[in-house]
């Protein structure tokens, strides 16, 4: 569910704002907005720290195998900084070095103070660059020779015995130095930056202080943030924001302790509450998804995140398909589970768990040839409808394809229907006629995509047959009545007609969201092709010993990079059906914005 929050506003004697606001963080529970726009000197001095710090802190590697060094924190920033500056100050003049040998190396080795010494004893020698296939005229008296030619230029060297320039040509400037010293300190610089390189290696041992330090840094830069934005009235501070109903009290107790003012009300239609979910604990791995992308439901919306795990994790399964996949994901989460953050290895071990049980009911084994199983023991798992050697099957896995989505989004409209209900809403009723409709178009992609399949199963009834003034046809009309009379009130007309007028887009709009559905079967049946096509080309011969194992490598490979494919058909198709046909349905934005509460954070405590 969505957590219900109160507006508070709490007001604290201007000199006294700091101690209020040290005193807010340790209770950790008020959502900070700020009253003006945070700008001060010393917030722009606490994002400035925070941003060294920072740097320093990502200049530093992450290394279990480094230990302490032993020094203080003082003693790690001042040594890591100067690192940075002396590796930044060597980088620039590799960098410089590199462009001038680039440069000049059409001209070969040479050392301008040998040109240079020539000039005083009267001879001038200059170096051009000219396009390979001009014929310019040399100045008089000048001899020239061509030194190289590289793509659409052509490198010269001119000698004359008085100063000349030489037209349509680009004069190219000596370097600083010989060639050889040039290579030399270059050379020298590699192995200097390779030494700085090791010494933050060392200092990954010390990786922990830095990261305590950036952890204080933003609490400070986040602190000095709440004090730049709180409002002020002569000798009164006062900051704005939001608690959870359940933390209301603590924070009435504090005020009333240290002498705060404090008002406590209900939000508005205007104000941009924060999000706070809180899960069943079997739905909390959905949280993961949630985090990943950046989404939540607005504040005034629903927590769908029950109706999201349940079905994510049977898209999961249809999608990657492959009961051996499944127990790869499964083992490698939980190898990994403690480096993993909780509610995401969760997540892998249910839909792992779903996709192993989907694979062997489908009789999907890292794509092995299903007549070669059909005498093996996962035959046994095999179930009727979705037995993988039968005709009838592909139909059936789509038809289980466009109920899934008439049942989802049949979830999203009923969903709705009880929250009008509750509101007394006779908008419920245009809920009810999405429903009907809903389902009206699943008989409809059943009938037109895979020729009745699935009413084939009910025996056919004339009265479920579309198009033919059914009584199934006298429901959706019905349906579509409601929808009519109840999607506005009388007085919302004159404004809003063009809803009316986009019914029957939106009518059409409905049947391809549930025909979309089908997309489950076309990604799982196309990672199953994909992956018994690589079987057949590696072991379809005669197999060796060197052979099988030169095709087990292929294997892996072309395994691995199908299970690649198979994820990203997840996080495209699977994420999709929820965020985007279920929750237009069900009239979920995602446009909520998270509920981050103004505390100390763990690394900074």
């Amino acid at each position: 569910m969505i957590v219900q929050m109160k507006k508070l506003t709490l007001l604290c004697v201007a000199h006294d704002r700091a101690a209020t606001l040290k005193e807010l963080r340790e209770l950790g529970v008020l959502h900070v907005t700020p009253v003006t726009s945070p700008a001060s000197t010393g917030l722009e001095d606490a994002r400035e720290k925070a941003a060294g710090l920072q740097r320093l802190l990502e200049a530093v590697p992450v290394s279990t195998e480094m230990p302490p060094t032993g020094r203080d924190l003082a003693t790690v920033i001042a040594d890591v900084s100067d690192l940075l500056d002396q590796r930044k100050e060597w980088q620039e003049r590799l960098e410089f070095l590199k462009t001038e040998l680039e440069r000049t190396a059409p001209f070969g080795a040479f050392d301008p103070a040998e040109i240079r010494a020539l000039a005083k004893k009267g001879v001038v020698l200059k170096l051009y660059r000219a396009p390979a296939k001009s014929v310019l005229p040399l100045p008089a008296g000048v001899t020239a020779r061509k030194v190289d030619v590289r793509k659409a230029d052509a490198y010269w060297a001119l000698f004359a015995n008085q100063p000349f320039d030489w037209a349509g040509a680009e004069e190219q400037k000596l370097p600083d130095g010989a060639t050889d010293q040039l290579q030399f300190e270059a050379e020298r610089l590699d192995v200097g930056l390779a030494g700085i390189a090791e010494e933050l290696k060392r200092t990954a041992g010390d990786r922990a202080l830095l990261e305590r330090a950036v952890a204080a840094a933003a609490a400070d830069v986040k602190f000095q943030e709440v004090r730049a934005g709180m409002g002020t009235s002569e000798k009164i501070a006062f900051v704005r924001g939001f608690v959870p109903v359940d933390a209301v009290a603590p924070v009435q107790a504090a005020a009333q302790k240290h002498g705060w003012g404090l008002l406590v009300e209900e939000p508005g239609p205007q104000d941009d509450v924060p999000v706070k979910l809180r899960q069943p604990r079997w739905a909390k791995p959905i949280q993961a998804v949630f985090d990943g992308i950046n989404v939540l439901p607005g504040y005034a919306e629903a927590d769908v995140s029950v109706v999201f795990m349940l079905f994510f994790s049977l898209f999961f399964a249809m999608i990657i398909g492959d009961a051996g996949y499944g127990a790869l994901f499964l083992g490698l989460t939980l190898l990994f589970r403690r480096k993993m953050p909780r509610n995401a290895s969760n997540l892998l071990l249910a839909t792992s768990a779903c996709t192993i049980v989907w694979g062997l009911v489908t009789g999907s084994v890292f794509g092995i040839n299903q007549e070669f199983l059909q005498n093996t023991f996962f035959a046994k798992l095999w179930i009727p409808y979705l037995h993988p050697l039968r005709e009838r099957t592909p139909q059936n896995v789509m038809g289980m394809c466009f109920l899934v989505g008439a049942v989802q989004l049949s979830i999203g409209h009923l969903w709705n229907v009880v929250d009008l209900v509750k509101q007394k809403s006779l908008k419920a009723l245009e809920q009810i006629g999405w429903t009907i409709t809903t389902w009206y178009m699943f008989v409809v992609a059943d009938s037109m995509v895979i020729g009745g399949n699935m009413l084939e199963y009910l025996g056919r009834p004339a009265a479920l047959q579309p198009f033919v003034g059914s009584p199934l046809d006298g429901a959706c009309l019905v349906g579509v009545l409601l929808i009519v009379l109840f999607m506005m009130k009388p007085s919302e007309i004159k404004d809003g007609w063009f809803n009316l007028a986009l019914l029957p887009l939106n009518l059409i709009g409905n049947f391809t969201d549930v025909v979309s559905y089908v997309r489950l079967y076309a990604v799982g049946t196309a990672g199953f092709a994909v992956a018994s096509a690589f079987n057949s080309m590696i072991f379809g011969g005669e197999v060796t010993l060197l052979g099988g194992l030169i095709g087990a490598a292929l294997a892996f490979a072309a395994h691995t990079l199908n299970v690649l494919l198979c994820v990203m058909g997840v996080l495209v198709h699977g994420i999709r059906l929820n965020t985007l046909e279920f929750s237009n349905h069900k009239g979920i934005s995602w446009s909520g914005s998270p509920y981050r509460p103004f505390a100390k954070p763990e690394a900074a405590a």
